[in-house]
């Protein structure tokens, strides 16, 4: 069910009952939260897994523009309401979210453990220290594309919620898919399902635990055969301590030093451990060239960046997958820390003029598409009548597949540019038609 509203607010949300939902029953909850409007499209990611396990799948809208701490009222406030709605089993609501939402709700159950058992976080999350106080334990399922730059970070908060006691995991897949697959989807709620087992809120089901156990072996031998000896390694680990507390899994250490003893993944061991090391060589350097070029505002570095995106993008071509993936990842990361740098400077919009246009520039080195930064250099341009540099942006982002019309005659501080015939007749020769037509 889609697009359902909850009172007294302007929020809708979706819900997923499974097909043996029984209102004289109490059941396990995976409650979300988006900002994207896509409430409908994530109920449907969990709509699989949701039915094999019996949970009551729930995802809510929030604000895009909201403040954290309103985020989190409002979450809260949400959570109560689910449950005026439906017969929620104790100490069994689980959170999830994507992305940016993901940092705020992966908080929740280190703040509010009582209520929120544990977290499915996908594509980011809230990275854990030793600033925020965990009261109790709850279990942490972080889901990552080997692609994200956040990646390695994903795994430095496993360690340390480790460290902590805390049930802690981490899933990673590598297809170009932006969402993860079904197997990822199944295999969270599944370990949300045996966890609960161990901890007595829900009886032991010896069967499905068997069934559990062959499937996810299963996976390893896929992992083998498509030659991931990594992955076939790190999920054997998981499984030898996932299923241990329900019967003697130690005979898989032994499988598991059969596997390291093989020549493809000893070289798979190697290219792992050479770009780590190479990516994080990158970060560092990237780190500290971006610190002094803003600081100083250096122009002429620019052409400095475009080498170095030219020698991340051999990486992203590059057929072997450790250094495509770390290509991206670089890719990635400095993204992440022009945008960082942006939303400082846009605290205080009136000031930091040159550094606000050096860094759109630098946006579109990192991303040829990232039409929102050509359209901040046109306007900062105009506004400074630099319109050569306007239209030298202009034209590079129409050669770059922009194709709304009507957008570039809104522009913040254009006025004059776009009535310029310069102006018009680059978007007619892109787009074949322009606001404001000149006759020779």
């Amino acid at each position: 069910m889609d697009s359902l509203s909850v009172p007294s607010t302007k929020g809708m949300f979706s819900v997923y009952l499974p097909k043996t939902f029984d209102t004289s029953k109490s059941w396990p909850l995976l409650l979300g939260f988006d900002s994207s409007g896509k409430t409908g499209g994530i109920t449907r990611l969990y709509k699989a897994a949701a039915e094999e396990y019996g949970y009551i799948v729930v995802i809510a809208d929030v604000l895009e523009h909201q403040k954290p701490k309103e985020k989190v009222e409002y979450m809260l406030t949400f959570m109560d309401y689910v449950h005026s709605l439906f017969s929620i089993q104790k100490r069994r609501v689980y959170v999830t979210a994507f992305g940016d939402d993901a940092k705020i709700v992966s908080l929740l159950p280190a703040l509010y453990s009582d209520e929120i058992a544990g977290v499915i976080a996908i594509g980011d999350s809230y990275y854990y220290n030793s600033s925020v106080r965990i009261k109790k334990s709850f279990s942490y399922l972080g889901v990552v594309n080997t692609s994200n730059y956040r990646y390695r970070d994903f795994f430095n908060n496993k360690a340390y919620l480790k460290s902590k006691a805390i049930p802690a995991d981490v899933f990673v897949y590598n297809d170009t898919s932006k969402l993860p697959n079904q197997r990822i989807i199944n295999k969270a709620l599944s370990t949300f399902t045996l966890q609960a087992m161990l901890k007595g809120r829900i009886p032991k089901d010896s069967i499905r635990v068997q069934r559990l156990f062959k499937r996810d072996l299963a996976e390893v031998d896929s992992y083998i055969g498509k030659g991931e000896f990594l992955f076939a390694n790190e999920e054997l680990k998981r499984i030898r301590i996932k299923y241990g507390m329900f019967f003697n899994t130690s005979y898989l250490k032994e499988e598991q030093k059969e596997i390291k003893k093989r020549k493809e993944y000893k070289r798979e061991k190697r290219l792992e451990s050479k770009y780590n090391y190479k990516e994080r060589l990158i970060r560092e350097k990237y780190m500290f060239a971006l610190e002094e070029d803003v600081e100083i505002e250096d122009f002429e570095n620019l052409g400095w960046w475009k080498y170095q995106m030219s020698l991340v993008d051999t990486l992203v071509q590059n057929k072997e997958k450790y250094a495509h993936d770390t290509g991206l990842r670089a890719k990635g990361y400095l993204k992440y820390l022009v945008d960082a740098y942006k939303a400082e400077l846009l605290k205080d919009n009136n000031k930091y003029l040159v550094k606000r246009l050096f860094l759109n520039i630098l946006s579109t080195i990192v991303d040829e598409q990232d039409f929102e930064s050509y359209k901040k250099i046109i306007s900062l341009s105009a506004q400074d009548q630099d319109y050569e540099t306007a239209l030298f942006y202009l034209e590079k982002m129409l050669q770059n597949g922009y194709k709304d019309v009507d957008a570039l005659y809104v522009i913040e501080g254009t006025l004059a540019l776009k009535l310029s015939k310069e102006y018009n007749e680059l978007i007619k020769k892109y787009l074949g038609t322009s606001k404001y037509l000149f006759s020779n």
